[in-house]
């Protein structure tokens, strides 16, 4: 605690006056990934662009930050239909615990089969309240045809996880 009035002078290394972000990872989706018709369907982002503290698991596609605090999650999945059967409606979800928590979808307004490419980016913060809570990537594609014809394309900028702790403190 300061008291009023009183000023700070520094003349070397500031120390004390922040807190260091932890939790801090990036994930991508390193090979082709086909959606079935009409399902959320887990996406494993199953390559890291870096990982502090280790907490985002490339096999199962969990982020467990083990400790309680805000977080801001970010995802983006880049959908593309095959030229013959093009989709209808398209989405992606945030989950927690086996929850969703956040969704993006994008729906043709008329019903037709139209799309052949689209990415969609979704973004949130959530309170993580247990060191067990974890966090999970569903995408989803719908077409008239009933066809299981869409892919996640795996390019780093474009098919991605991302989440870091927000760092807070009291005044």
């Amino acid at each position: 605690n300061i008291p009023s009035g009183v000023t700070i002078a520094n003349a070397g290394t500031a120390t004390g006056f922040g807190e260091t972000n932890v939790n801090l990872f990036k994930a991508y989706r390193n090979g082709a990934l086909t959606l079935n018709h009409s399902t959320w369907s887990l996406v494993t982002f199953d390559t890291e662009n870096f990982d502090v503290n280790s907490k985002y698991n490339v096999s199962d596609g969990k982020y467990t930050p083990a400790s309680t605090g805000y977080y801001y999650l970010q995802s983006q999945v880049y959908i593309d239909f095959n030229s013959s059967n093009k989709g209808r409606r398209v989405g992606v979800r945030i989950y927690k615990n086996g929850s969703s928590i956040a969704e993006g979808f994008f729906m043709n307004n008329d019903g037709t089969d139209v799309l052949e490419e689209l990415s969609l980016t979704i973004s949130t913060v959530d309170n993580s309240s247990s060191a067990s809570d974890y966090y999970q990537v569903y995408a989803y594609q719908n077409n008239s045809a009933g066809a299981n014809n869409a892919t996640i394309v795996a390019v780093d900028t474009k098919t991605y996880f991302t989440g870091y702790k927000l760092i807070t403190w009291a005044h």
